[in-house]
């Protein structure tokens, strides 16, 4: 019996480094700050970039690590860019208001809007 409860605790040791070291965790509330080194952000944008109707422009956004892209919504309803992963996001973003995400990251993040998923962009994050 002692052998199999230490093989249990084991089993829950190496269950709980997996989780901790995932790469889809959060950090402060925060999605996507363990993962893809992204968060939201409420600093005014190093890189601006819109949404029109049902488009992102530009859909390739280049920064560098460290950088906020902000993107303004130019037209009526309401997007959200969200990272494909899903480890980041904006808040939804209503016609006339913005959301940001600052990135601590180099990679290549696919982005999509989560309201329309058709809607989709590269975020290319340089160091």
């Amino acid at each position: 019996m002692h052998r199999f409860a230490r093989l249990t605790v084991a089993a829950i040791a190496v269950a709980a480094l997996a989780a901790c070291s995932s790469g889809g965790g959060t950090a402060n509330g925060t999605p996507g700050a363990a993962g893809s080194g992204c968060t939201k952000s409420t600093s005014t944008g190093t890189v601006a970039a819109a949404i029109k109707d049902f488009e992102f422009t530009p859909t390739a956004v280049t920064a560098k690590v460290g950088d906020v892209i902000t993107w303004t919504n130019n037209g009526a309803t309401q997007h959200n860019p969200t990272l494909d992963d899903g480890s980041c996001q904006t808040d939804p973003i209503n016609g006339g208001a913005t959301g940001s995400l600052a990135f601590s990251k180099a990679g290549t993040f696919p982005f999509h809007c989560a309201i329309h998923p058709s809607m989709k962009g590269t975020i290319t994050i340089s160091g």
